[in-house]
């Protein structure tokens, strides 16, 4: 029970931390405080909010309301978030951009493009209201018929990797979070909620 309280508390000290750096337009934050990776202010804001929530309201974190929002937590000071599903434009709240998928923009070998292609996806978001996007996607290749392979950015974890810094840092730059998913073994799209991934610590897939 203290283990899962104290990685419940983990995740929420997360998205209170992200809340507060990145979407400064719900917080009051200045430009100045927004354009730093972490201030002492941010740290005691979140240990002051994280004070005053229960397990069970940090639980409630993890899921979402209305469609997709998270909820807001107004005696802590948290608004309610609004998010949209990604990785490749805002997929919720009307009509959208499609851009190009992972696959593609990690092929031109462009991490300038993909923080171009970032800040576009942010602006997107916050013409719809959005706080939040889920996405990229990361996932490392490993089964080659994996339904999800064009949202990601390959098999090359150093490309991979170059690439998502840059495309997140360019949806940021414009106050939206952008929510890393699929960080491993996120093999397979067919019977998805009843399909398990198990691995060793090699690595290799059991």
């Amino acid at each position: 029970m203290k283990y899962a309280a104290r990685r419940f508390g983990v995740w929420a000290r997360a998205l209170l931390v992200s809340v507060l750096i990145v979407v400064p337009v719900l917080t009051g934050l200045t430009t100045s405080a927004f354009g730093q990776a972490m201030s002492p202010e941010i740290d005691r804001r979140v240990d002051a909010m994280l004070a005053k929530l229960t397990l069970e309201q940090k639980i409630d974190l993890l899921g979402v309301v209305d469609d997709f929002f998270i909820r807001a937590i107004p005696e802590i000071g948290l608004p309610r978030i609004k998010m949209s599903d990604g990785p490749m434009g805002i997929r919720m709240w009307g009509p959208s951009t499609a851009y190009a998928g992972g696959i593609a923009l990690a092929a031109s070998w462009d991490t300038d493009l993909a923080h171009r292609v970032g800040v576009a996806i942010g602006r997107d978001a916050r013409a719809r209201g959005v706080h939040a996007l889920t996405g990229p996607g990361v996932n490392i290749y490993r089964a080659p018929m994996n339904g999800r392979n064009f949202e990601y950015f390959g098999e090359d974890p150093y490309l991979a990797a170059r690439v998502a810094v840059q495309f997140i840092r360019g949806v940021q730059s414009q106050g939206v979070i952008s929510t890393v998913k699929h960080f491993a073994a996120n093999n397979s799209e067919y019977v998805l909620d009843r399909w398990d991934s198990d691995q060793d610590r090699s690595g290799r897939l059991g």
